[in-house]
């Protein structure tokens, strides 16, 4: 039966490699391709993604699942990669191959059309283009909830990507969040700090440098990755030790390539400081968007929005940009933490951020039910940054087309950018009680203590545990909001004098 095991691993190496294919793809084609070649990799996309798909609903790999499940030999981790397997299979015999290629041509192509209507400030061009799409996800939506008896398609779209988590479940801790944001947000808000000085310019190939001389201190090593630009940052790995990240770089928002390069660092890294002796199996995969998130969201806001970071990082930050030379720390560390509601999720400050996530899970949600309609989405778009965030949008480029997820791949998957924040807290507390030096040490510039101790204590554990399970093994207790209500309360109030 072991046989039958081996064969099972053999078999999904196949779909390993068909995939990380599929992400050299996907990078090239939000870095180097050129446009005209978008026909054709969308035809590669549909090829791909069809052949992975046959691949897992395979007639002998089915039976090599139901062979593994029948044994009691397995150990804990065999165990668990034959249960991913077949949650994975279970999924994919729902969804038609013609669906599944279906939905990738259709990705890639809106993606791109996104992009021009992005530009030209036109939701209207990409509505025909949106409105498929996002019918294709439903359909899919739909069929994992009939299989599943999930009533709720978007339901079963959340369990989909992150098993565990359901609508009310999510409804209960944003409703907790927003209970204490909104009034929170406004106190902050009624002092200002000056920020101008952010926007001074800094040439894009000195941005490039600082992202370099990022890369270097928080040990993302150059020779698994590599750093580019693009519309919008995202990492892909494209193998187990190839793991690439990307930014955006603007002349006048020096602060947001390096946001961006920090975040997506916490990604990377989370790729690679994986168990190497688990490469290429399941339970190595872990694709949970709010494990996922926490790990970009913990180097991004608790460690890259740190006195202790920017203690050290600072003078580095002004040598290297030479405009900044008349500005102190204090005044630079107030300016990059000043709580301003604004436009942007890209650019939102850590305090308001999640009510940016927030709007869009309840447009999703309402999407699903059909309560809202694609063509509908700029007006409730407006609507909700008007109440939630006192904001107004003057155009659908800074508001409902910023983001690409909706004109991708990503439905169903914003939620986790704000459990990100909720599970990274949880976790900074944890790192805070056993590695209290570790602030110490940022300051001192090492991370390598904090990088170890992710590696060894939350990257490594892979796809072990689902995301509840496993930020409860690693914290000691149950998913809370607690930590980072305490954490925003106890920062922010400091700041503000509050």
């Amino acid at each position: 039966m072991i046989d039958a095991y081996h064969h099972l691993l053999k078999h999904y190496s196949q779909i390993h490699l068909l995939e990380s294919i599929q992400g050299l793809l996907y990078w090239d084609l939000n870095t180097y391709m050129p446009s005209d070649g978008l026909q054709f990799r969308t035809e590669q996309f549909k090829w791909l993604q069809q052949n992975i798909h046959k691949h897992w609903i395979d007639e002998e790999f089915a039976s090599l699942i139901s062979k593994c499940e029948k044994v009691d030999y397995l150990d804990s981790i065999q165990k668990r990669n034959v249960e991913l397997t077949r949650r994975e299979y279970d999924k994919r015999t729902v969804i038609p191959i013609k669906l599944v290629g279906d939905l990738a041509a259709q990705s890639n192509k809106t993606l791109e059309v996104w992009k021009i209507a992005k530009a030209k400030n036109s939701f209207q061009y990409v509505v025909f283009d949106l409105e498929k799409l996002f019918s294709l996800n439903l359909k899919r939506a739909e069929l994992l909830a009939e299989s599943s008896g999930i009533s709720d398609p978007y339901e079963a779209l959340i369990n989909f990507r992150d098993p565990g988590f359901s609508v009310n479940l999510l409804n209960n801790i944003f409703n907790e969040i927003k209970t204490f944001l909104v009034p929170f947000v406004k106190k902050c808000i009624s002092s200002q700090p000056d920020q101008t000085f952010l926007t001074r310019r800094v040439s894009r190939e000195i941005q490039q440098e600082l992202v370099k001389e990022l890369t270097k201190f928080l040990e993302y090593p150059h020779t698994t990755g590599r750093v580019d630009e693009v519309e919008h940052p995202l990492t892909i790995g494209c193998g187990p030790k190839d793991v690439r990240i990307t930014v955006k770089y603007q002349e006048d928002r020096v602060m947001k390539a390096l946001s961006a390069g920090i975040h997506e660092i916490g990604h990377g890294l989370d790729s690679l400081q994986r168990n190497p002796e688990w490469r290429g199996q399941p339970i190595n995969a872990r694709k949970f968007p709010s494990f996922g998130e926490s790990q970009s969201r913990l180097l991004e806001n608790i460690i890259g929005l740190s006195r202790e970071f920017w203690s050290h990082f600072y003078p580095i930050f002004k040598e290297k940009v030479g405009v900044f030379t008349d500005i102190d720390l204090d005044t630079f560390y107030s300016a990059i933490n000043t709580v301003k509601p604004g436009l942007s999720r890209m650019r939102a400050d850590e305090l308001t951020y999640i009510l940016h996530i927030i709007i869009r899970f309840e447009i999703e949600r309402d999407l699903f039910a059909g309560n809202i309609k694609i063509n509908e989405l700029p007006q409730i778009w407006n609507e909700k940054y008007d109440e939630y965030l006192n904001v107004e949008v003057p155009s659908d480029t800074l508001g409902v087309m910023q983001d690409l997820h909706w004109y991708s791949q990503y439905w169903g998957y914003f939620f986790g950018y704000a459990l990100g924040d909720i599970i990274s807290s949880q976790i900074a507390e944890t790192l805070s009680q056993l590695l209290p030096e570790w602030r110490e040490s940022l300051q001192n510039g090492s991370f390598t203590m904090i990088r170890e101790w992710l590696a060894n204590n939350v990257h490594s554990l892979g796809a072990q545990y689902d995301s509840l399970e496993l930020v409860e093994k690693i914290t000691g207790e149950p998913l809370t909001n607690k930590y980072l209500i305490n954490y925003l309360n106890e920062k922010y109030t400091e700041l503000y004098k509050l």
